[in-house]
């Protein structure tokens, strides 16, 4: 039987709150993206698996409350995770260094397949020795049939211009979590 998690406003942060009190007995990955009825966890209340789905039809990307576990007990309205809209998600990549070489990277925010222009007979969103600042889309990312672009946004700290170095993976190539994608070189 499938309950809807409610979706609370705590202090500004989307939570997925309990419906019921329970046990939980499966959790999804954490930083999993979901959508519009997808189970986020299972508990048991009086020995009857129940599945906790997302109410909204908005993708989120959800994170896990710290006191949330397996075998852990869960009261009614208590927040089993927090929501972070996909599309900010995107927008918080950042870049980092490699330990092979010195240069910046920007990393995938998840698995998906990884594309260097807008479509197939566009030029590419940047170019090797191109000076880009801080937001600039560097490729698009799609994630089940779900395009969201890749943005270049830089650490704290860090200088908010870089040149473009070289893609790290080719165009329309599958990608895995974290992978690197392009090369930057921070500009002076």
């Amino acid at each position: 039987m499938a309950l809807q998690l409610l979706l609370k406003d705590i202090d500004g942060i989307p939570s997925l709150c309990s419906p019921a009190v329970g046990k939980i007995i499966s959790l999804a990955d954490n930083n999993e993206i979901i959508g519009s009825g997808d189970t986020v966890a299972e508990i048991s209340i009086l020995g009857v698996r129940h599945q906790l789905v997302l109410p909204s039809s908005v993708q989120y990307r959800i994170v896990f409350a710290d006191n949330i576990a397996l075998g852990r007990g869960i009261e009614y309205q208590q927040i089993v995770a927090s929501l972070v809209d996909v599309a900010d998600a995107q927008d918080a990549i950042t870049e980092v260094t490699t330990d092979e070489s010195s240069e910046l990277c920007v990393l995938s925010p998840q698995a998906g397949r990884f594309y260097h222009r807008p479509s197939p007979d566009a030029d590419a969103f940047v170019v090797a020795g191109e000076e880009i600042r801080a937001g600039k889309t560097i490729g698009l990312l799609e994630v089940m049939k779900t395009f969201s672009p890749i943005k270049w946004i830089p650490a704290p700290g860090n200088p908010q211009t870089a040149v473009v170095g070289n893609y790290r993976i080719a165009d329309g190539d599958d990608v895995e979590d974290s992978q690197p994608l392009l090369n930057l070189d921070p500009s002076s």
